[in-house]
């Protein structure tokens, strides 16, 4: 039998890490595949206003699809968008994100805020895609003053 070196020591000592963290990273895809769950991102909508503050436009699809009101407000967890929970329509959750694809995701989809929400989420976002998706589908008597009150 040979005796260990230090070179051979020093090879397990630089081998063992990286080949344990493949396995690890294995078995998880493996539980991942068996559960249906994601072995990192865990974060799942609990809502249509959540699942477009995650940008998760299939998801969002897939509950208005199973009959959520595309222009219902509901709660969004804090850190989503804003440091506390929310109450938000999901346009208004699009807004907060940032997101023009899911703002426009949304009128697609059927939603046709009133002029109150319109307003909140025009004063939400500052992106000018945003805006620019809200402007185009303007309801009669909202207005872009966005002033503090």
């Amino acid at each position: 039998m040979d005796r260990v070196t230090a070179a051979n020591l020093l090879w397990i000592l630089v081998a063992v890490p990286p080949v344990c963290t493949a396995l690890a990273w294995i078995a998880a895809l493996v539980v991942a595949g068996m559960t249906g769950t994601h072995p990192i991102w865990t974060l799942t909508p609990h809502n249509l206003a959540e699942a477009v503050a995650l940008r998760d436009g299939a998801a969002a699809v897939r509950l208005v699809e199973r009959g959520q009101d595309v222009n219902r407000p509901d709660t969004v967890r804090a850190r989503l968008i804003l440091d506390e929970m929310a109450i938000l329509t999901p346009i208004e959750a699009a807004a907060g994100a940032r997101d023009e694809a899911m703002a426009q995701l949304l009128f697609d989809l059927g939603a046709s805020p009133d002029a109150a929400v319109w307003h909140r989420a025009f004063c939400i976002s500052d992106a000018d895609r945003v805006r620019e998706v809200l402007r185009t589908h303007r309801p009669p008597g909202a207005v872009e003053d966005c002033a503090e009150r």
